[in-house]
C-alpha cells in the first residue's frame, strides 16, 4: 500500500511542515522511505512531527493507533509504510471515500464508535478546528485511550483562541506533555505544497479553474488572506502531545 502520487493525486489535506535549516527535527525517515521529493514530503513531515512528540517515538511497537479525521487516508497509508512495528491502525472520518479494506470507518469525532480504553495512541491532524464541539471531542479522546496512552495533535487556531483550546483539553483530564508553536515551519510547508496545487489547478479543466481563488484560499496559498493571517500572527499552528493519566 505505497504512496505513489500522480499528477492530479491528492492524498493529504494538511498544509505541510518543513523544518527550519537549524532545526534538530529528525525527519530522515521520510526521505529514506519516499526517496526524492514527490510533492508530498511536507505533508508526511507533519505526521512525523506530531508523532515524534510521543515519548515512545519512534518505537511504537505493538501500539494500537486511531486517527480521528483521517480525510483522504494518506496518513493511514504513511504510518503503515513507516511504522511496521505497530499492532494496528484505524482511521475514522465523517466522509469515507476509500475504506482501505476496513481500516477506515465512519464515525463522528464527538461520539467515537469504540469501547473505552481501546487505543494506545490517538492522532488528530489539522481537523479539530472544524468540529462543532471540540471539548466533547477531547473528552472522547480521553475515553478511548488506554491508561497512560497518548494523544498527538496538530492544528491551527486564531492566536487569541489557542489558550482556550489548551484549556479545553486540560478539562478533559489529559495531561500536557509537550506543546510547540510551529507556525513558521508550516508557512514553509505552505510555500512548498502550494506550488504543486497551483500547478494542478493550472492543468485542470476550465470549470475547476473558475474556482481557483477559493480553492487557493483552502490550502492557504501565498497571496491569499488565509496565508496573510499566518504571516501577520493572527493565526497560529501548533503541535502537542497529551497523556491519559489516571489519578489514584
Amino acid at each position: 500500500m505505497k504512496i505513489l502520487p500522480s499528477k492530479f493525486d491528492v492524498q493529504f489535506m494538511n498544509l505541510g511542515y518543513i523544518p527550519r535549516a537549524e532545526s534538530r527535527d529528525n525527519l530522515q525517515l521520510v526521505h529514506e522511505i519516499l526517496g526524492p521529493e514527490k510533492g508530498i514530503h511536507a505533508h508526511v513531515n507533519l505526521y512525523e512531527k506530531a508523532l515524534s512528540l510521543c515519548p515512545s517515538y519512534p518505537n511504537l511497537k505493538d501500539y494500537k493507533l486511531l486517527e480521528v479525521g483521517c480525510g483522504l487516508s494518506g496518513g493511514i497509508k504513511w504510518i503503515l509504510q513507516s511504522h511496521s512495528e505497530i499492532d494496528s491502525i484505524i482511521g475514522v472520518d465523517r466522509v469515507v471515500g476509500d475504506s482501505l479494506n476496513g481500516l477506515v470507518k465512519y464515525s463522528d469525532a464527538h461520539n467515537l464508535d469504540f469501547p473505552d480504553e481501546t487505543f494506545d495512541l490517538v492522532i488528530n491532524i489539522e481537523s479539530s478546528h472544524l468540529y462543532t464541539y471540540p471539548e466533547r471531542f477531547f473528552k472522547e479522546i480521553w475515553r478511548v485511550l488506554k491508561p497512560n496512552g497518548y494523544f498527538c495533535w496538530a492544528d491551527l487556531r486564531l492566536t487569541n483562541e489557542i489558550d482556550s483550546t489548551l484549556q479545553s483539553v486540560y478539562g478533559s483530564g489529559l495531561r500536557l506533555i509537550t506543546y510547540q508553536n510551529i507556525t513558521r515551519q508550516v508557512i514553509n510547508g505552505i510555500n512548498h505544497t502550494s506550488q504543486r496545487y497551483d500547478q494542478m489547478i493550472d492543468q485542470a479543466p476550465w470549470y475547476i479553474k473558475w474556482f481557483k481563488n477559493s480553492i487557493r484560499t483552502t490550502y492557504c496559498a501565498p497571496g491569499t488572506e488565509s496565508y496573510q493571517r499566518f504571516l501577520a500572527g493572527e493565526k497560529v499552528y501548533a503541535v502537542a502531545c497529551w497523556q491519559k493519566v489516571i489519578k489514584s
